[in-house]
């Protein structure tokens, strides 16, 4: 018998403020910490202080991936597939949309960004670019394939049920098997299971099984095995690190931030912050995913055009600060006015009524009585308490 949808609570807004952390230190990373060309110099040399810190950025998107864990969890509990995948799409969708459209723009005009052929950029429309080797619009466009195949894992998981007993075994289970896969070279399990994240995520979901149910000491060893799969994860990619960085990145601190990364989510899910109600946070939480689909090429691209002739802080301000600002715009011109459309379209697409009764339903024979159609006035489910993030 597959479990309730989990009681309503308070906004985590502890939780939207990490989240909005984790976007700042892609952003940083990626102006200040990875090795590029648009500054003149290499990152490491301009900003010899900062890079210190912030060649450690990319330690954001595995953040994005416990939060994740978490949340897409809270979403899908309780739910049907319809509306766990309308949710989906109205989420992701519309700010990705607006962002490519934007970027598409830009590189039209300025020859130093990504330049993506026409075809790899429609491709990018379906955001199914990394199954067909396409170049990512923009550069962070990456993690949304490893989101996408953990939305079908879930998907799945919803078709067959969800219960408590099967979430803990998924969770435990999956990095598990994922990495034997990955071991055995096993190609078309390798991919789907992504043992690179899965623990990631995996930590995510037994998180919300505390929020959710309270302490149990299986979910506990089961957190505590998740985080140290995740923690040598993080351990073995900073040589990789250290390569896009041209600089060394030491694989200890990428473990430890990694698990501390995991006990922040519990301080903003289950501890001290769970119950913070600063409102702000709210607001940066919403920022957070559009933020992190357009900062890079409009970023590049203001540090490109001005290094050189303005103070370098100021031109990192500059860079933030439009990215700041088409975020806002993303967000307030677009999914406030789209996502709450979108997902009752498709929410009511996907209701299982059959063809045969929707066109009786709309053209009834006067000798054949039909069923009265379905209520489809009836509101979708609620959104999650806390929004999803994108990578």
């Amino acid at each position: 018998m597959s479990a309730s949808a989990p009681p309503r609570r308070s906004r985590l807004r502890a939780l939207d403020g990490l989240r909005f952390l984790a976007a700042a230190a892609v952003l940083m990373y990626h102006f200040t910490g990875i090795r590029t060309a648009f500054w003149g110099t290499a990152p490491t040399q301009e900003f010899s202080g900062l890079n210190h810190l912030t060649r450690y950025g990319f330690l954001g998107v595995q953040l994005f991936f416990v939060i994740s864990g978490f949340v897409i969890l809270m979403t899908a509990y309780g739910r049907p597939v319809t509306a766990f995948t309308a949710s989906r799409v109205a989420r992701l969708f519309p700010a990705y949309w607006a962002a490519i459209i934007a970027t598409v723009v830009l590189q039209a005009f300025w020859s130093a960004g990504r330049q993506p052929s026409k075809l790899d950029s429609l491709v990018n429309l379906t955001m199914l670019q990394g199954a067909w080797d396409a170049m990512d619009v923009q550069g962070a466009f990456w993690t949304l394939w490893y989101e996408l195949k953990f939305y079908l894992l879930i998907g799945v998981f919803i078709l067959v049920g969800i219960t408590r007993r099967r979430i803990i075994a998924f969770a435990v289970l999956w990095p598990l098997v994922g990495q034997l896969a990955h071991a055995t070279h096993s190609g078309m399990l390798d991919s789907l299971l992504i043992p690179t994240y899965a623990p990631y995520f995996a930590a995510g979901i037994l998180l919300f099984l505390l929020y959710r149910d309270g302490n149990d000491v299986v979910v506990w060893l089961g957190l505590g095995l998740t985080t140290i799969l995740a923690a040598q994860q993080a351990h073995d990619y900073a040589s990789r690190a250290s390569k896009l960085v041209g600089a060394p990145v030491s694989s200890t601190v990428c473990a430890a931030a990694v698990v501390a990364m995991i006990a922040a989510i519990w301080a903003c899910t289950c501890g001290p912050l769970r119950d913070l109600d600063w409102r702000f946070l709210s607001v940066l939480g919403a920022l957070t995913y559009p933020l992190y689909l357009i900062h890079g090429q409009f970023g590049f691209f203001v540090i490109d055009q001005l290094h050189g002739s303005l103070n370098k802080w100021v031109v990192l301000a500059l860079a933030t600060l439009l990215a700041l600002a088409l975020a806002v715009v993303l967000h307030y011109a677009v999914e406030n006015r789209v996502h709450d459309p979108l997902r009752a379209a498709v929410n009511r697409a996907l209701e299982d009524v059959p063809v045969r009764e929707r066109v009786a339903t709309r053209a009834p024979r006067a000798e054949t009585p039909t069923a009265p159609p379905p209520d489809e006035t009836s509101p979708a489910p609620t959104e999650s308490p806390v929004p999803a993030t994108g990578r």
